[in-house]
């Protein structure tokens, strides 16, 4: 009698999990988890400058239960390095990179897991180290006759010049 009692059981699991195995449906009912983590957020790709701070934002769902969420990143020649744990200090749905620096750049991707599976989610941060702060000036128009006009002056007053 236990023995049927138990496929019974299976069984009603099996038809009340839609497109999972049996295994799985009975460790959704005794861990009481309801599938992988959700991420409700897409990271955006950012464009810096070096010295400009960088925030990425993993906003996990939290209905479902969450073992870890775990950020790395992935450098330009293909290594991954961990950067943040459950054991870090901080909150652990956001990466700041205070002051950003060259070799800063590449991918940096937010996981969030559990016994069902992981959720991934991941932005590219590009640094901009080849263009100055006055080309990024949003007042580079007013900026450079203004300039232009002051080197004018240096180069007219300057004794060398023949007048």
């Amino acid at each position: 009698m236990p023995v049927l009692r138990e496929l019974f059981l299976l069984l009603h699991l099996s038809l009340c999990i839609d497109s999972t195995s049996i295994g799985e449906g009975i460790i959704k009912k005794i861990v009481k988890t309801c599938g992988r983590p959700e991420i409700n957020n897409v990271m955006q790709n950012l464009t810096l400058r070096p010295g400009d701070r960088a925030n990425f934002r993993c906003t996990v769902d939290m209905k479902c239960m969450v073992s870890y969420i775990q950020w790395y990143h992935e450098l330009n020649n293909g290594s991954m390095i961990l950067l943040r744990t459950a054991r870090s200090h901080g909150n652990p749905y956001r990466f700041t990179i205070d002051q950003v620096r060259v070799d800063d750049e590449g991918f940096y991707t937010c996981i969030a897991g559990n016994i069902m599976g992981e959720t991934v989610s991941s932005a590219y941060l590009q640094v901009n180290h080849g263009v100055s702060r006055l080309a990024m000036s949003r007042n580079y128009h007013l900026i450079l006759p203004v300039l232009i006009h002051t080197l004018a002056a240096i180069f007219y007053l300057h004794p060398i010049v023949n007048r």
